[in-house]
C-alpha cells in the first residue's frame, strides 16, 4: 500500500491575515493528502476560540506603539504572540485518510514536537490540563510550543509555533494560554546553540515522515 503524502509549502516571512487565507484556500481544495504550510509572522497577538482579551495585559495605544497587532482567531486555544524567529507550521489534513480522530491528531502533533526537541538535546513533555509542549529549565516549566487547531467538514486547519530564536520578552504582554504566571523558551535559549531556522525545517520534514507514517514532499 502506497504511502500517504504530505506536502510542505515553505512560504517564508508572511503577514498573518495573508497566511491564513493561503491556509483557507487549501483547505477549501485539498482531496487525500495534507499539505503542511511553514511561515513565520512579524509581531502578532492572536486570541483563540477560548481565549480572553483580558490575557492581553496592555492597552491598544502601547501594542501599536510596539508595532503588535491584535486578531481573534478561529482556531482552538488562548492568546498568544508569534513574531520573527518562531516556527509557525499549519496542517491542513483530512485526517480520516491518516486514520486519526481529533484527539488523535493532537496527539500526533505533540509527539512530533517532542520528537523534534530530542534532536536539540532537549527534553519535553505534554502537561495534562495545559495545551502545548514544555520543558524544565532551571526547575521552572516553560512552554516552548503553542498548539491550537480547529477541524472543519473533517480537514484540519492552524497547527502549532514553535519557539525556535525570536524575542520573547514580547510574551510579556499576555499570559501565555490563559496561564498565570506562564513562562515561555526557544529552541536556542535551551539548547545554548545558535539555531538556523532552515535546518530545523530539515528535520522537521523527517518528523513529519516518522510520526504521521507517510512521504513527504515540497512543494
Amino acid at each position: 500500500m502506497a504511502l500517504k503524502k504530505i506536502k510542505i509549502i515553505d512560504l517564508g516571512m508572511v503577514d498573518y491575515n495573508e497566511g491564513i487565507s493561503y491556509q483557507k484556500k487549501i483547505h477549501n481544495t485539498i482531496a487525500d493528502n495534507a499539505n503542511v504550510i511553514l511561515l513565520e509572522h512579524d509581531k502578532v497577538i492572536t486570541i483563540g476560540t477560548k481565549g480572553n482579551e483580558n490575557d492581553v495585559l496592555v492597552s491598544a495605544s502601547q501594542l501599536k506603539k510596539e508595532g503588535f497587532s491584535v486578531i481573534k482567531s478561529d482556531r482552538g486555544g488562548q492568546v498568544t504572540v508569534h513574531n520573527k524567529g518562531q516556527l509557525v507550521c499549519y496542517i491542513v489534513m483530512p485526517i480520516s485518510n491518516y486514520d486519526l480522530k481529533p484527539i488523535d491528531f493532537i496527539r500526533k502533533i505533540e509527539s512530533l514536537i517532542i520528537n523534534l526537541l530530542k534532536n536539540f538535546d532537549i527534553s519535553s513533555y505534554i502537561i495534562k490540563g495545559k495545551t502545548g509542549v514544555w520543558v524544565k529549565s532551571d526547575n521552572i516549566e516553560k512552554k516552548i510550543a503553542a498548539i491550537g487547531v480547529r477541524i472543519s467538514n473533517g480537514i484540519s486547519m492552524h497547527g502549532f509555533a514553535l519557539n525556535i530564536n525570536n524575542n520573547l520578552s514580547d510574551f510579556d504582554f499576555i499570559v501565555p494560554c490563559g496561564i498565570q504566571g506562564s513562562l515561555v523558551t526557544s529552541v536556542q535559549k535551551e539548547s545554548k546553540k545558535v539555531v538556523k531556522l532552515n535546518d530545523l525545517k530539515l528535520i522537521l520534514q523527517a518528523e513529519l515522515e516518522n510520526n504521521f507514517d507517510c512521504e513527504v514532499i515540497n512543494d
